[in-house]
Formats: structure tokens, sequence, C-alpha cells
């Protein structure tokens, strides 16, 4: 087995508790496709905000828009779902045991990074609120990369920047996207079962190489981040 070198965490629900206002979130984004002529029929708030602007992109193709128009309305939404994120963000707690972890892993002398479908910004200014930024030597948002996860870009990303192999990190995740992003490249995984595991693929959570429920934390979490070193 590849040394242990990295822990690659997942941030929302795995690291912190983060409260966006996602009705408000997907309401503002239909709000922006709805003006720049998306049929409401199409949209709903009942689907992702990633959903709608899959949504949104199919019909702008059909429609005789052209790419510069279309990544310009994209931003658009994206710089209004940003900034409900960051009002998150500045109001994010810490999930409980989790410091100890952190600690655990930084006497151990791996490096730490945080692996966020959030912007590098929001994830800054979340850590910065409870403390723990000095824990990580990389963050890779969602703005830092083409294909976020559970693109292979978003850890090769943060495994370049960290100067490590994809086999020599563990991910450390609550969905099945962080999961998924760790199978795309040969890393190692541990998955956290909280109170929303519900709302992901939870066939593909529970092929992490170790699983973890949220009252096992942070004792268990250490001793399942043990076992591969």
């Amino acid at each position: 087995m590849s040394p242990i070198k990295a822990i690659v965490w997942d941030l929302d629900g795995t690291l912190i508790h983060f409260n966006i206002d996602w009705l408000r979130a997907r309401r503002e984004a239909i709000s922006i496709l709805k003006k720049h002529g998306v049929p409401k029929h199409i949209l709903t708030v009942k689907s992702s905000i990633l959903e709608n602007i899959r949504l949104a992109r199919k019909y702008f193709g059909t429609s005789g828009y052209d790419a510069e128009e279309t990544e310009t309305i994209i931003r658009d939404v994206d710089k209004i779902v940003n900034e409900i994120e960051y009002e998150a963000a500045l109001e994010a707690t810490a999930v409980n045991g989790i410091e100890k972890v952190l600690e655990f892993i930084r006497i151990k002398k791996l490096k730490q990074a945080i692996y966020t479908f959030n912007t590098y910004r929001n994830a800054k200014a979340s850590l910065e609120k409870i403390g723990m930024l000095e824990y990580f030597d990389v963050i890779v948002g969602r703005d830092h990369v083409k294909n976020a996860k559970p693109h292979p870009e978003h850890l090769t990303t943060i495994c370049d920047k960290l100067n490590v192999n994809p086999s020599n990190i563990i991910v450390i995740g609550d969905n099945h996207r962080d999961i998924e992003g760790a199978f795309n490249v040969g890393a190692k995984s541990i998955a956290l079962k909280t109170k929303l595991t519900k709302l992901t693929n939870l066939e593909i959570l529970e092929k992490a190489d170790r699983i973890i429920e949220e009252n096992g934390m942070p004792t268990k979490l250490i001793h399942a981040i043990e076992d591969f070193l």
C-alpha cells in the first residue's frame, strides 16, 4: 500500500456546518435564468442549481444563444449564488470534535487540503470563522478548476499543489461526489454518514474504504485514518 502523505477534506457537512438558504439561492438562480429567456416550465426549485443550469444550457444551445452569451448568463447566476454562500460562510460552525482529528493529522506530519464545491473565498472565510484555517496547506474550490468533483481534475489539481500522488491521499467526505472523486483517481476514502447522508447517493457512498457514523466522531475517524498509516 502506498504511504499516506496527505488528507483531503470535503468542507460542507464534513468539517463545518454550512447553513446556506438553498431555497433562496435556487429562486435567485431561476429568476436570472428566466430573465434571460429560459421558459418557466423548464426550471424548478425542487432541483439543484446545477441541474437547473444544465437544463438552461441545453435550452440556450437549441435556441440560438452563442457560447459567450451563455457563459455570461451562467456567471451572473454564479455571482448571486456565491454571495448567498458567502453570507452562510460567515456564520459557519465547526463539526463537533473535528479539531481533534485535524490536530492528530498535524502531529502525524501529514499535509491537509480542502476539496470543496464552494468557492475559495467562501471556504477560506468559513475556516477563518471557526479558527481552523491554519491546518490547511491548500484550498481548491470550484472556481479553481474547470471540472469540479467528482471529475478527476479537482483532486489531481490538489495533488499537484501538495506534490503528492493520488495513491498517497485519503479523501474524507459526507457526499457521494467526494467518494466517487477518490475512486476516479485511485485514492483511499473515508465516508462520513451524517444527518444529510439521505440526500446523497448511498450506493456510491457505501463503497468507501471506511464508513464512519456521525456519532463515531472524532475517535472512530482518527482510528480509521490510523488504519491507513
